[in-house]
């Protein structure tokens, strides 16, 4: 049977697209902002895009040639840095809900700008391979997105979601000094703008 490409015009299919382009290019602007408004927002946006990936339609990969990436380790490190530099002493955290933990008695240490950088590279290549406008190789980066989501950004999805958690509602003095002091970041999304198309990926009847 033929494969179609049907799943890159699906509805669910651009909702994600719009999300994880949103997500990116506010990951890409780390520096600029508070680590307030960084952490609030990633507490909004990330459930979102896990929802979304949730719902991608099923597809095939149509070539055997891998996907063409984009994020460079230069890339992925920068980001992570900056990450890093945001969050100071909020960046670790302690997680156990790995493989590893099967050989070992104690929780291991992580990192929420780690674990961001990892879902910024997956999604960064996909938006920039489906910007191309190539339906077979649109489908394609589709198919190993969602591949990926299910073997590990969406793991990592959740873990951050716990130490983000931690940070906004057990947040020290000094991380609400120090933004007081610092310059404030202007977040542009809106609450309506940001679930928009919200649906529950029900079928139109």
């Amino acid at each position: 049977m033929e494969k179609s490409i049907q799943p890159i015009f699906d509805k669910n299919t651009v909702e994600f697209v719009t999300v994880a382009a949103e997500l990116c290019g506010f990951l890409e602007r780390t520096s600029l902002q508070k680590r307030s408004d960084f952490v609030d927002k990633l507490l909004k946006v990330l459930p979102l895009l896990y929802l979304k990936a949730s719902l991608l339609p099923i597809c095939e990969r149509m070539e055997e040639d891998d996907v063409e990436t984009f994020v460079t380790e230069s890339d992925y490190n920068q980001l992570r840095s900056e990450i890093a530099a945001l969050l100071g002493d909020g960046d670790d955290y302690l997680e156990v809900f790995l493989d590893d933990m099967a050989y070992s008695d104690s929780p291991i240490r992580q990192e929420i700008s780690e674990g961001l950088a990892d879902i910024y590279q997956v999604l960064k290549d996909f938006i920039c391979v489906y910007q191309l406008g190539l339906p077979q190789t649109m489908n394609d980066a589709l198919a190993v997105c969602r591949e990926r989501f299910a073997e590990y950004w969406g793991q990592r999805l959740v873990n951050v979601m716990r130490p983000l958690h931690e940070l906004k509602y057990s947040r020290n003095a000094s991380w609400e000094e120090a933004d007081e002091s610092g310059d404030i970041f202007e977040d542009t999304c809106t609450e309506e703008e940001l679930y928009e198309g919200l649906d529950m990926g029900e079928d139109e009847p």
